[in-house]
């Protein structure tokens, strides 16, 4: 079980400042760090970007600071018994690498401070353990893919689209106006959205709107031709046409499946 010691989000220190823990401490760190940062970890500096995680050993020397400016990091202090830490790597500790979503990473923290301190429930032991067993995952799985080259700022952004996409596939979205409001050019959007996703945008959304036309075939009495026009397709034809090519039956034929 992983013990929470203290913790906290969003934490600022003005240009200037410096953590040193010369002898390390006697639990385990972990730092989301959101500012550029150099660190030193048993000895070894390491130059640090922003939205990277480092998770420290009990009794390693460290020191942290932003050169440059402004640091900004959330942390947790944790204990937990070998057994809880045998799953992860070894080779995970003492260095930091990049994390594909601080903003999920951080309100995983919050979560867990809450229900660390100030949770009346009964079971507020059981979830900030939960959670922050959650927590160590999501790191280790960024840790093991050694995404280095997919730091992006759109990252979010393109997550967060994507999202979108997935709630309202019929309405009308096109490569040109997301570029434009995430101020970037249509085929550099494009670019970043394949690179993330492994998936074109136009066929992204394609596939989300047969999504929804399957859900709603099976699960309502609409007519065939209101279901195009609620999935987003301007013709019928079009749409019975992309149904057969990607399902590989016909709106019909699928909807006799559940009759």
């Amino acid at each position: 079980m992983f013990s929470i010691i203290r913790g906290g989000c969003f934490a600022r220190h003005p240009l200037g400042f410096v953590m040193d823990r010369p002898n390390g401490i006697s639990c385990y760190v972990l730092l989301i760090i959101k500012s550029c940062a150099e660190l030193e970890i048993g000895g070894e500096r390491k130059i640090c970007k922003p939205d990277s995680a480092l998770l420290i050993k009990p009794n390693t020397p460290y020191s942290y600071k932003n050169p440059n400016g402004e640091y900004v990091n959330d942390w947790i202090h944790f204990s937990c018994t070998p057994e809880d830490i045998l799953k992860y790597d070894g080779e995970m500790f003492n260095t930091n690498f990049l994390i594909n979503n601080a903003r999920i990473l951080t309100a995983y923290i919050q979560q867990i401070l809450w229900e660390n301190n100030f949770s009346e429930s009964k079971s507020r032991e059981y979830y900030a353990d939960s959670l922050f067993g959650i927590l160590l995952d999501h790191l280790h799985e960024d840790f093991k893919t050694k995404k280095i080259e997919e730091y992006s700022p759109y990252k979010y952004k393109l997550q967060k689209l994507r999202l979108e996409l997935q709630s309202a596939p019929y309405k009308k979205y096109t490569a040109k106006e997301a570029a434009e409001k995430m101020m970037i050019s249509a085929s550099y959007f494009q670019s970043l959205y394949k690179r993330f996703f492994k998936i074109s945008f136009r066929a992204d959304i394609i596939n989300m709107r047969l999504e929804y036309a399957k859900e709603l075939i099976s699960t309502t009495a609409m007519p065939l031709e209101h279901i195009a026009c609620s999935c987003g397709y301007t013709s019928k034809v079009h749409f019975y046409r992309q149904f057969l090519s990607k399902v590989g039956m016909t709106p019909g034929e699928y909807r006799d499946m559940y009759l």
